[in-house]
């Protein structure tokens, strides 16, 4: 006997990113970006990046929960922008928990939408930071029409219609889509056997980045060194050394320190938070909840560093359902969601499952570009300084943010375990 209740089809949420920070090509400068276009500075975006920086941190505490051990890699600013993209359908108490949960500043759908316009109109034709979205339609149905044109407007995302019954080819669609803007990196995204009949839209965000360091390592004085694990165990990798003027911070409030390493023609950074003890990063991320991002980067200032950093790379995938749940969305799932402005029909609809899918790269000069153009850089001749330089060695667990400079984290990520004996002059793997 069939339920009075139609049984609410299926949403997919789905977010990819890629983070390539040193490539060793070059780049087109970054676009200048006019005022007028983007006005980051304003107390509204002030509050958008210190919401996004609270999201993010709160995912982060999460997934060190979940996955212990693990290095962690993934990009809040995707996530969130692909759940507001699912909130600007939603309704009621589903809407108001896709509001706390993500920590959006109102829960007006036009103020959520020109938020998030104003990020991805400012990268809309970076040649460093790529931001794409995508919505796909089971065939047959149609986008209600307000709601079609925040995402095409203001997310920039284009509807495409796909038959989610024939959930192979509608794989690789969504796959192939992914995998064109992450430049082949992000691969696999969502499998075949979890879309079916059922399925009614997939919602897709891609955020790939490519970068090279302002101030960039001589793969010369990489050399073998001891990174601790923990307390007891080590292991040996490849340590990059640089020693530069950056901008530093002790964070005695922390029982941290930080480090900024700007990239090239671009104002985005790397943000490195430190524990000063080996077994200090649990600690520490617990602090970083009750931190707000910007009085960590309003603490730094520039002096002379001697600065060690390990080569790392780690591909993370996670589902998400869970963490948006302990974060207080939990309807979406539910058969009591509410997304009733999503589609044109009445038909009832939930989330069925949030992925994610991140992969980062940190080296001298950049894997791809290497294998790529052959390019040989020469080595810069050292200046010297009288000055005193601080160290930083990054030689036990540390975390690290990708972020804008007006404090907007777009990568977030932990390295708490590197692999052992890796050949500090071996040649990078191709990707």
């Amino acid at each position: 006997m069939k339920s009075s209740r139609p049984h609410p089809r299926l949403i997919w949420i789905l977010t990819a990113c890629w983070l390539l920070p040193l490539l060793g090509l070059v780049l087109s400068p970054f676009p200048t970006v006019h005022s007028a276009d983007v006005t980051m500075a304003d107390a509204a975006h002030q509050e958008f990046a210190r919401r996004l920086a609270l999201f993010s941190i709160n995912v982060y505490s999460k997934l060190s929960a979940h996955k212990p051990g693990e290095n962690i890699v993934f990009s809040p600013f995707s996530i969130q922008t692909c759940a507001a993209m699912a909130r600007l359908g939603a309704e009621m108490e589903t809407a108001t928990q896709l509001d706390q949960g993500l920590g959006l500043a109102t829960s007006d759908p036009e103020q959520i939408a020109q938020s998030f316009h104003q990020v991805l109109a400012a990268y809309q034709d970076s040649q460093i930071l790529r931001i794409a979205n995508k919505i796909f339609v089971m065939e047959g149905y149609q986008l209600r029409q307000e709601f079609d044109q925040l995402l095409s407007k203001q997310f920039l995302s284009a509807a495409q219609s796909v038959d989610f019954a024939k959930n192979v080819q509608a794989a690789a669609t969504i796959n192939n889509w992914v995998e064109q803007r992450t430049n082949h990196l992000i691969k696999d995204l969502v499998s075949a056997d979890v879309l079916n009949s059922d399925s009614r839209l997939v919602l897709v965000n891609a955020i790939h980045f490519k970068g090279t360091w302002q101030h960039q390592f001589s793969k010369h004085l990489t050399r073998p060194d001891t990174f601790h694990l923990d307390g007891e165990r080590t292991v040996q990798v490849p340590m990059m050394s640089i020693k530069k003027r950056l901008r530093y911070a002790d964070l005695t409030a922390l029982d941290a320190k930080a480090l900024e390493l700007p990239y090239k023609d671009s104002d985005l950074s790397m943000l490195i938070v430190l524990p000063n003890t080996k077994t200090g990063l649990p600690a520490l991320e617990e602090k970083l909840r009750l931190t707000p991002l910007s009085q960590i980067t309003q603490a730094l200032h520039e002096t002379m560093v001697a600065l060690k950093l390990p080569r790392f790379k780690a591909e993370f995938q996670v589902e998400l359902t869970e963490v948006f749940q302990e974060l207080g969305m939990s309807r979406m799932f539910t058969d009591q969601a509410q997304f009733g402005k999503m589609l044109q029909s009445p038909e009832p609809l939930k989330v069925s499952a949030v992925i994610h899918k991140a992969f980062i790269e940190v080296n001298e000069e950049g894997t791809e570009a290497a294998a790529a153009t052959g390019m040989v850089a020469r080595t810069k001749r050292a200046i010297y300084s009288l000055e005193e330089p601080i160290d930083f060695f990054a030689d036990h667990p540390f975390t690290y943010a990708l972020v804008h400079k007006e404090d907007l984290p777009l990568f977030w990520g932990s390295v708490v375990r590197l692999e052992e004996n890796i050949s500090a002059s071996s040649e990078h793997d191709e990707l």
